[in-house]
């Protein structure tokens, strides 16, 4: 299916999959996982543009490539067309914009807590210390319809960028036939 003809692309992780939320997670995880995500979203602009430019390159379309206007000598105009050429949109010069995100935020509202690591007998690990973010609490209370101050937000800026620098057309010569 082309991308004409397409509204959405299929997501990337489909919304109907089965879940089981967690309470809490690694700071540390929680970064890496928004990092992941974003390089995950990269890939998916990258691949639409490299789509795009395929498309292009296989869409062709008639162009007339000259017409000749003739004025006879009692004023009359004439034109004469030569025959049409199929050539591809790419040929054309239609390109795609490629985008890649310039700047990304996240703000979640959660409690922060330093957890150690336990060893079998309860011990404590050495170097096991982490931070953590619990959001489960904070949903508690929400549930519980507490007045809770809680805002999300993520912001996403994509910029358009420069093609490829390979992506460019050959340069072209025009000459006339000996």
């Amino acid at each position: 299916m082309s991308s004409a003809t397409r509204a959405f692309r299929p997501a990337l992780h489909a919304p109907e999959t089965a879940v089981s939320e967690v309470g809490s997670a690694s700071l540390t995880d929680l970064i890496r996982m928004m990092a992941e995500s974003i390089a995950d979203a990269q890939v998916a602009l990258d691949r639409s543009a490299a789509e795009l430019v395929a498309e292009l390159a296989q869409t062709r379309v008639p162009v007339v490539p000259s017409i000749t206007e003739t004025i006879g000598t009692d004023g009359s105009i004439s034109y004469a067309t030569a025959k049409p050429q199929m050539v591809s949109l790419l040929e054309l010069g239609v390109r795609p914009t490629f985008y890649q995100f310039s700047q990304a935020t996240l703000e979640v509202s959660m409690d922060m807590k330093l957890v150690e690591q336990l060893d079998e007998r309860g011990q404590r690990r050495s170097g096991s210390l982490g931070l953590f973010a619990d959001t489960a609490s904070v949903r508690f209370e929400r549930k519980l319809q507490r007045d809770v101050q809680v805002r999300s937000k993520i912001t996403a800026t994509l910029v358009p960028v420069p093609a490829p620098l390979r992506l460019d057309i050959p340069r072209r010569t025009v000459g006339t036939p000996e």
